[in-house]
Protein backbone atom coordinates (compact mmCIF):
# COMPACT_ATOMS: atom_id res chain seq x y z
CA UNK A 1 0.00 0.00 0.00
CA UNK A 2 1.51 3.62 -0.92
CA UNK A 3 1.05 6.70 0.65
CA UNK A 4 2.55 9.66 -0.65
CA UNK A 5 1.81 13.36 0.29
CA UNK A 6 1.93 15.68 -3.11
CA UNK A 7 1.82 19.25 -0.75
CA UNK A 8 0.87 20.24 2.53
CA UNK A 9 0.19 23.53 3.74
CA UNK A 10 -1.43 26.59 3.24
CA UNK A 11 -0.22 27.01 -0.08
CA UNK A 12 -2.08 23.30 -1.32
CA UNK A 13 -2.91 20.23 0.02
CA UNK A 14 -3.55 16.94 -1.80
CA UNK A 15 -2.02 12.95 -0.81
CA UNK A 16 -2.07 9.56 -3.08
CA UNK A 17 -2.97 6.54 -1.29
CA UNK A 18 -3.20 3.03 -3.87
CA UNK A 19 -3.70 -0.55 -2.67
CA UNK A 20 -4.10 -3.14 -5.09
CA UNK A 21 -6.36 -0.74 -7.64
CA UNK A 22 -6.50 3.08 -8.56
CA UNK A 23 -4.94 5.29 -6.70
CA UNK A 24 -7.05 7.60 -3.86
CA UNK A 25 -6.45 11.77 -4.14
CA UNK A 26 -7.03 13.05 -0.72
CA UNK A 27 -7.95 16.77 -1.18
CA UNK A 28 -6.22 18.35 -4.81
CA UNK A 29 -5.63 21.52 -3.53
CA UNK A 30 -2.85 22.36 -6.36
CA UNK A 31 -3.00 23.30 -9.74
CA UNK A 32 -3.51 20.46 -12.78
CA UNK A 33 -0.02 21.82 -13.63
CA UNK A 34 1.60 21.37 -10.42
CA UNK A 35 -0.33 18.17 -9.09
CA UNK A 36 0.57 16.58 -12.50
CA UNK A 37 4.53 17.65 -11.86
CA UNK A 38 4.22 15.97 -8.60
CA UNK A 39 2.66 13.21 -9.69
CA UNK A 40 5.41 12.36 -12.10
CA UNK A 41 8.15 12.80 -9.79
CA UNK A 42 6.87 9.97 -8.04
CA UNK A 43 6.50 7.65 -11.32
CA UNK A 44 2.78 8.40 -11.38
CA UNK A 45 0.06 9.86 -13.81
CA UNK A 46 -3.69 10.87 -14.38
CA UNK A 47 -4.05 7.34 -15.32
CA UNK A 48 -3.05 5.71 -12.36
CA UNK A 49 -5.63 8.10 -10.21
CA UNK A 50 -9.08 6.49 -10.35
CA UNK A 51 -10.78 9.04 -7.72
CA UNK A 52 -10.69 11.80 -5.59
CA UNK A 53 -11.90 12.20 -1.74
CA UNK A 54 -12.34 16.05 -0.34
CA UNK A 55 -11.46 16.87 2.62
CA UNK A 56 -13.55 20.24 2.76
CA UNK A 57 -14.00 23.50 0.02
CA UNK A 58 -11.13 25.65 1.24
CA UNK A 59 -9.30 27.13 -1.56
CA UNK A 60 -5.73 25.34 -0.02
CA UNK A 61 -7.96 22.16 -0.29
CA UNK A 62 -9.81 22.36 -3.78
CA UNK A 63 -7.97 23.78 -6.62
CA UNK A 64 -11.38 24.71 -8.87
CA UNK A 65 -9.57 24.25 -11.99
CA UNK A 66 -8.27 20.99 -11.28
CA UNK A 67 -11.72 19.81 -10.65
CA UNK A 68 -12.26 20.23 -14.24
CA UNK A 69 -9.16 18.22 -15.21
CA UNK A 70 -10.79 15.63 -13.42
CA UNK A 71 -13.72 15.96 -14.95
CA UNK A 72 -11.90 15.41 -18.71
CA UNK A 73 -10.04 12.77 -17.55
CA UNK A 74 -13.08 10.87 -15.55
CA UNK A 75 -12.34 10.53 -12.60
CA UNK A 76 -14.62 10.14 -9.88
CA UNK A 77 -15.33 13.04 -7.33
CA UNK A 78 -16.48 11.92 -3.58
CA UNK A 79 -17.17 15.25 -1.25
CA UNK A 80 -19.85 15.62 1.37
CA UNK A 81 -22.83 16.28 0.81
CA UNK A 82 -22.47 19.40 3.12
CA UNK A 83 -19.60 20.98 0.65
CA UNK A 84 -22.18 20.88 -2.20
CA UNK A 85 -23.05 24.34 -2.10
CA UNK A 86 -19.46 25.67 -1.57
CA UNK A 87 -18.78 23.40 -4.49
CA UNK A 88 -21.34 24.75 -6.75
CA UNK A 89 -19.71 28.64 -7.08
CA UNK A 90 -17.31 26.83 -9.39
CA UNK A 91 -18.10 25.73 -13.10
CA UNK A 92 -15.91 22.85 -13.00
CA UNK A 93 -18.11 21.06 -10.71
CA UNK A 94 -20.98 20.90 -12.64
CA UNK A 95 -19.12 19.34 -15.46
CA UNK A 96 -18.06 16.59 -12.85
CA UNK A 97 -21.93 16.60 -12.25
CA UNK A 98 -22.92 16.52 -15.59
CA UNK A 99 -20.13 13.37 -16.45
CA UNK A 100 -22.14 11.81 -13.86
CA UNK A 101 -18.80 11.28 -11.76
CA UNK A 102 -19.81 13.51 -8.68
CA UNK A 103 -20.47 10.81 -5.51
CA UNK A 104 -21.23 12.29 -1.87
CA UNK A 105 -20.46 10.91 1.39
CA UNK A 106 -22.17 10.74 5.02
CA UNK A 107 -20.64 9.76 7.63
CA UNK A 108 -21.34 5.60 7.04
CA UNK A 109 -18.18 3.67 5.41
CA UNK A 110 -18.20 3.71 2.01
CA UNK A 111 -15.80 1.35 -0.50
CA UNK A 112 -14.21 3.42 -3.60
CA UNK A 113 -13.68 1.89 -7.32
CA UNK A 114 -10.03 1.06 -6.22
CA UNK A 115 -10.70 -1.43 -3.82
CA UNK A 116 -10.16 1.31 -0.54
CA UNK A 117 -12.71 1.38 2.58
CA UNK A 118 -12.96 5.24 3.97
CA UNK A 119 -14.42 5.67 6.90
CA UNK A 120 -15.30 9.76 7.67
CA UNK A 121 -13.43 10.95 10.90
CA UNK A 122 -15.16 14.50 11.69
CA UNK A 123 -13.00 17.44 12.32
CA UNK A 124 -13.63 20.82 13.52
CA UNK A 125 -12.45 23.64 11.06
CA UNK A 126 -14.10 26.82 11.01
CA UNK A 127 -17.85 26.90 9.92
CA UNK A 128 -16.99 24.44 7.00
CA UNK A 129 -17.94 20.12 7.45
CA UNK A 130 -14.45 18.94 7.45
CA UNK A 131 -13.73 15.19 7.73
CA UNK A 132 -10.62 13.14 7.87
CA UNK A 133 -10.69 9.75 7.10
CA UNK A 134 -9.56 6.21 8.18
CA UNK A 135 -8.69 4.28 4.71
CA UNK A 136 -7.92 0.72 4.22
CA UNK A 137 -7.35 -1.53 0.97
CA UNK A 138 -6.15 -5.21 0.95
CA UNK A 139 -2.88 -5.86 -0.89
CA UNK A 140 -3.07 -9.31 -2.35
CA UNK A 141 -4.39 -11.91 -0.32
CA UNK A 142 -2.60 -10.25 2.91
CA UNK A 143 -4.48 -8.94 5.72
CA UNK A 144 -6.03 -5.56 5.07
CA UNK A 145 -3.76 -2.36 5.32
CA UNK A 146 -4.49 1.06 6.59
CA UNK A 147 -3.78 4.59 6.97
CA UNK A 148 -5.53 7.51 9.22
CA UNK A 149 -6.09 10.99 7.46
CA UNK A 150 -6.27 14.16 9.65
CA UNK A 151 -6.05 17.72 9.06
CA UNK A 152 -7.90 20.69 9.92
CA UNK A 153 -9.28 20.36 13.11
CA UNK A 154 -8.72 22.72 16.15
CA UNK A 155 -9.50 20.49 18.55
CA UNK A 156 -9.57 16.75 19.22
CA UNK A 157 -12.34 14.04 20.46
CA UNK A 158 -11.90 10.52 21.91
CA UNK A 159 -14.25 9.60 18.82
CA UNK A 160 -11.01 10.55 16.48
CA UNK A 161 -8.91 8.89 18.51
CA UNK A 162 -10.98 5.92 18.76
CA UNK A 163 -11.39 5.93 14.66
CA UNK A 164 -7.64 6.14 14.17
CA UNK A 165 -6.50 3.38 16.26
CA UNK A 166 -4.56 0.88 15.24
CA UNK A 167 -3.50 1.87 11.89
CA UNK A 168 -0.32 1.29 10.03
CA UNK A 169 0.35 4.98 9.08
CA UNK A 170 -0.76 7.78 10.97
CA UNK A 171 -1.06 11.07 9.21
CA UNK A 172 -1.37 13.95 11.65
CA UNK A 173 -1.73 17.78 11.78
CA UNK A 174 0.92 19.64 13.34
CA UNK A 175 0.21 23.02 12.12
CA UNK A 176 1.86 25.73 15.05
CA UNK A 177 3.52 26.30 17.54
CA UNK A 178 2.02 28.25 19.94
CA UNK A 179 4.84 30.67 21.08
CA UNK A 180 5.81 31.54 17.42
CA UNK A 181 1.47 31.73 16.90
CA UNK A 182 1.94 34.47 19.34
CA UNK A 183 4.32 36.29 18.24
CA UNK A 184 4.05 36.16 14.49
CA UNK A 185 2.79 39.68 14.33
CA UNK A 186 -0.81 38.14 12.42
CA UNK A 187 -3.73 39.71 12.82
CA UNK A 188 -5.32 39.62 16.60
CA UNK A 189 -8.30 37.67 14.28
CA UNK A 190 -6.44 35.64 13.00
CA UNK A 191 -4.58 34.20 15.55
CA UNK A 192 -7.51 33.54 17.43
CA UNK A 193 -9.06 31.82 14.58
CA UNK A 194 -5.87 29.59 14.03
CA UNK A 195 -5.42 28.82 18.02
CA UNK A 196 -9.56 28.36 18.39
CA UNK A 197 -11.32 25.00 18.59
CA UNK A 198 -12.31 25.34 15.34
CA UNK A 199 -8.86 26.69 13.65
CA UNK A 200 -5.50 24.36 13.80
CA UNK A 201 -3.95 21.65 15.77
CA UNK A 202 -1.03 22.78 17.79
CA UNK A 203 2.52 20.90 17.74
CA UNK A 204 1.61 19.93 21.51
CA UNK A 205 -2.60 19.25 20.60
CA UNK A 206 -0.81 16.94 17.77
CA UNK A 207 1.20 15.10 19.91
CA UNK A 208 -1.85 14.72 22.06
CA UNK A 209 -3.78 12.86 19.60
CA UNK A 210 -0.43 11.00 18.50
CA UNK A 211 -0.44 9.56 22.35
CA UNK A 212 -3.93 9.10 22.59
CA UNK A 213 -4.39 6.83 19.45
CA UNK A 214 -1.25 5.05 20.42
CA UNK A 215 -2.61 4.13 23.84
CA UNK A 216 -5.92 2.92 21.95
CA UNK A 217 -3.47 0.80 19.57
CA UNK A 218 -2.26 -2.66 19.53
CA UNK A 219 1.67 -3.32 19.62
CA UNK A 220 3.05 -2.18 16.26
CA UNK A 221 0.71 0.28 15.30
CA UNK A 222 1.02 2.55 13.97
CA UNK A 223 4.55 1.92 12.69
CA UNK A 224 4.80 5.33 10.51
CA UNK A 225 3.86 8.58 11.72
CA UNK A 226 3.71 11.88 9.04
CA UNK A 227 3.23 15.37 10.12
CA UNK A 228 1.01 17.30 7.97
CA UNK A 229 0.12 20.54 7.58
CA UNK A 230 2.92 22.93 9.07
CA UNK A 231 2.32 26.50 9.05
CA UNK A 232 5.49 28.28 7.17
CA UNK A 233 5.25 30.86 9.53
CA UNK A 234 4.63 29.54 12.57
CA UNK A 235 6.10 26.84 12.90
CA UNK A 236 9.81 24.54 12.18
CA UNK A 237 10.12 21.48 11.33
CA UNK A 238 12.39 20.44 14.61
CA UNK A 239 9.52 22.12 16.59
CA UNK A 240 7.08 19.63 15.36
CA UNK A 241 9.26 16.73 15.57
CA UNK A 242 10.21 17.47 19.32
CA UNK A 243 6.25 17.75 20.01
CA UNK A 244 6.35 14.50 18.32
CA UNK A 245 9.37 13.14 20.34
CA UNK A 246 7.70 13.56 23.20
CA UNK A 247 4.41 12.00 22.24
CA UNK A 248 6.44 9.03 21.57
CA UNK A 249 8.76 8.88 24.77
CA UNK A 250 7.11 6.28 26.71
CA UNK A 251 6.91 3.68 23.68
CA UNK A 252 9.14 0.98 23.69
CA UNK A 253 9.38 0.66 20.22
CA UNK A 254 10.77 2.12 17.24
CA UNK A 255 8.23 4.34 14.70
CA UNK A 256 9.60 6.51 11.64
CA UNK A 257 8.42 9.94 11.82
CA UNK A 258 8.49 12.48 8.63
CA UNK A 259 7.54 16.20 8.01
CA UNK A 260 5.19 16.65 5.33
CA UNK A 261 6.34 18.95 2.61
CA UNK A 262 4.64 22.21 0.86
CA UNK A 263 6.58 22.39 -2.00
CA UNK A 264 7.48 19.30 -3.39
CA UNK A 265 6.32 15.78 -2.73
CA UNK A 266 7.63 14.08 0.59
CA UNK A 267 7.21 11.48 1.87
CA UNK A 268 6.43 8.25 -0.51
CA UNK A 269 5.57 5.55 1.61
CA UNK A 270 5.08 1.69 0.84
CA UNK A 271 3.66 -0.38 3.74
CA UNK A 272 4.38 -4.17 2.87
CA UNK A 273 3.08 -6.94 4.46
CA UNK A 274 5.32 -8.58 6.91
CA UNK A 275 7.38 -11.15 5.34
CA UNK A 276 10.98 -12.29 6.63
CA UNK A 277 14.10 -11.90 4.27
CA UNK A 278 17.21 -10.05 4.46
CA UNK A 279 16.88 -6.29 5.25
CA UNK A 280 13.82 -6.82 7.47
CA UNK A 281 13.62 -4.91 10.50
CA UNK A 282 13.19 -7.00 13.99
CA UNK A 283 11.55 -3.97 15.31
CA UNK A 284 7.98 -5.60 16.13
CA UNK A 285 6.56 -3.31 13.39
CA UNK A 286 5.53 -3.08 10.09
CA UNK A 287 8.69 -2.94 7.09
CA UNK A 288 8.15 0.23 5.49
CA UNK A 289 10.17 1.20 2.57
CA UNK A 290 11.01 4.68 1.07
CA UNK A 291 10.56 5.09 -2.13
CA UNK A 292 13.04 8.23 -2.91
CA UNK A 293 14.53 10.37 0.11
CA UNK A 294 14.76 13.93 -0.02
CA UNK A 295 15.81 13.95 3.57
CA UNK A 296 16.28 11.65 6.28
CA UNK A 297 13.30 10.05 8.09
CA UNK A 298 13.52 10.47 12.34
CA UNK A 299 13.60 7.30 14.10
CA UNK A 300 12.40 6.99 17.83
Amino acid sequence: MRFAVLGSGSQGNASLVQADGPGLLIDVGLTPRVLEERLGRLGAGWDQIGAAVLTHTHRDHVARGTLGRLANRGIRVYCHEAHRAALAESGEVHEVERRGLLRTYDDRPWLTGGGLRLEPVEAYHDDAATFGFRIEGRVGRGRSLSVGYLADTGMWTARQADALADVDLLALEFNHDVELQKASGRPAFLIRRVMGHRGHLSNEQGGELLRAVLSRSRPGRPGVVVLLHLSAECNRPGLAVEAAREALSDVPRRIEVHVARADEPWPDLRLDRPRRGAGQRRSGRRLVRVRRRVDCPTWF
